[in-house]
């Protein structure tokens, strides 16, 4: 085995180890979402809506461009989501990334996602934006249908 291999390897089991005891304990003073205080008016504050795009992994797209979503790069996706990689919907029409927001501090939110890994998808939820970066709590996911006579 390739020592660089091996090391990460280590080192991914070592950080494995660590956090489940991380996440039985209290969260750290000052990240308590409900605690924070709240920006007023703007794009910041969500708006519930329905995106359609493709699942991807965003860490490829960023380096790779367009040609990283698709069957093809299907594999290296799922490995990246196994690793720890947060999945994002991008939306070809609007040439925009949405990365996933988990509600629940500790909750996967890349669950309801993993079906559908390089597929078109609806996905309705809460979208927020802040400093040019758009994200989505997702409520519910949905195969896309084509509409007759849509382009």
């Amino acid at each position: 085995m390739p020592r660089i291999l091996a090391r990460s390897l280590l080192a991914a089991a070592l950080a494995a180890s660590v956090v489940p005891a991380a996440s039985a304990q209290n969260p750290p003073a000052g990240h308590d979402h409900a605690a924070m205080s709240k920006p007023s008016g703007g794009p910041s504050d969500g708006k519930f809506m329905t995106i359609v795009g493709e699942v991807m992994d965003p860490a490829c797209f960023l380096e790779a461009g367009p040609k990283s979503i698709g069957t093809g790069h299907y594999q290296c996706a799922l490995d990246c989501v196994r690793s720890g990689q947060t999945l994002a919907i991008y939306s070809r029409d609007e040439d925009r990334i949405y990365f996933i927001a988990g509600e629940l501090p500790g909750k996967n939110p890349n669950a309801p996602l993993l079906p559908y890994i390089h597929k078109k998808v609806d996905v309705t939820g809460k979208v927020y934006h802040r400093s040019d970066a758009y994200g989505i709590v997702i409520l519910k996911v949905e195969p896309h249908v084509e509409k007759p006579g849509a382009n």
